[in-house]
């Protein structure tokens, strides 16, 4: 049977970073009583891990009171709208995928960015198509709003997977799908529940990021509030895991909420597909090491301190 998983190529996805992620989860977390937010959602790598993780053993949606346990938000309106059409129309989806996989070449890349459907459907598959056929499989849009990511040389003519697509429909069920400010996505978030924040990354040099991933740029001063957001979820007993990158930057800001460790992961730091090297990100925890899964796994990792700006 297919489990779960992306189905987009997605920049800065948590794929490679599942296993030092779950192993860093409350030992006590439960799908059955607990919620797991995720308002940076993007390819959703560790949403979709938790399909086959122990913490969704004994998920029956009847032994919930209310609500769905994943809240899966973003603030890209067409990539929730592709996760709402997979959770609820996939056949259809994949009856449009199957008809432009049948060209991928340039000029259909760019007759696709240039035309945007009104059916919510037709715009999942054509945001699917755009990301499996895009330069490094980005998602940037103009000031405007608009995709502006050029044609990328791709080794595949396949956009897609049948059976991933519906695995990952079957797995939607379980989730209410939110799109908008992170803020608002996490406010219902409760004592037990766990927020996963993965906000855009804090850029590693004056050159390392890409603009815009939405409408408007996720500045310093949004690393700030989210702190102030990190704190208020953590003072009504939400456990919280962090991502970011490991800058003096990340650690001046987080290092007072939250427990940070250096984790390694293969990313592309510049223009180049080939500029792909071993980079050092931030994992970030609220609650004691001894609470999580393996506590073990945190103590082979290097614990950060924060150095106060000089």
């Amino acid at each position: 049977m297919t489990s779960p998983e992306p189905f987009l190529r997605w920049a800065g996805g948590k794929r490679q970073l599942v296993p030092v992620l779950l192993p860093a989860f409350p030992k006590d977390f439960d799908l059955s009583k607990n919620r797991f937010f995720e308002p940076f959602v993007g390819g959703g790598a560790v949403s979709f891990a938790l399909a086959s993780d122990p913490a969704s053993a004994d998920l029956v949606a009847t032994k919930r009171k209310t609500g769905r346990p994943l809240v899966l938000n973003d603030v890209n309106g067409d990539l929730i709208n592709t996760y709402r059409v997979i959770q609820n129309d996939v056949d259809e989806l994949i009856k449009l995928l199957a008809k432009l996989e049948k060209d991928t070449s340039k000029a259909a890349y760019y007759k696709a960015r240039d035309r945007v459907p009104e059916d919510p459907i037709k715009q999942a598959a054509r945001t699917i198509f755009l990301n499996k056929l895009s330069f490094n499989g980005l998602h940037r849009v103009r000031g405007d709003g608009k995709f502006n990511v050029p044609y990328g040389q791709v080794a595949k003519s396949s956009i897609y997977s049948g059976s991933v697509l519906r695995a990952c429909s079957a797995w939607l069920r379980h989730a209410e799908l939110r799109s908008g400010n992170y803020t608002a996505a996490v406010s219902d978030a409760v004592a037990g529940d766990v927020v996963y924040l993965d906000p855009p990354y804090i850029p590693l040099s004056v050159t390392a990021s890409f603009s815009k991933y939405a409408k408007d740029d996720f500045k310093e001063l949004d690393q700030w509030a989210l702190r102030g957001v990190i704190d208020g979820l953590v003072s009504r007993g939400v456990r919280v895991l962090f991502s970011n990158s490991n800058t003096e930057l990340t650690r001046l800001i987080f290092g007072k909420s939250l427990t940070l460790y250096a984790v390694s992961a293969q990313r592309s730091v510049g223009a180049s597909s080939a500029s792909r090297i071993k980079v050092e990100e931030v994992l970030g925890i609220s609650y004691s090491p001894t609470e999580t899964r393996d506590p073990k796994s945190l103590k082979s990792l290097q614990k950060l301190t924060t150095k106060a700006k000089s």
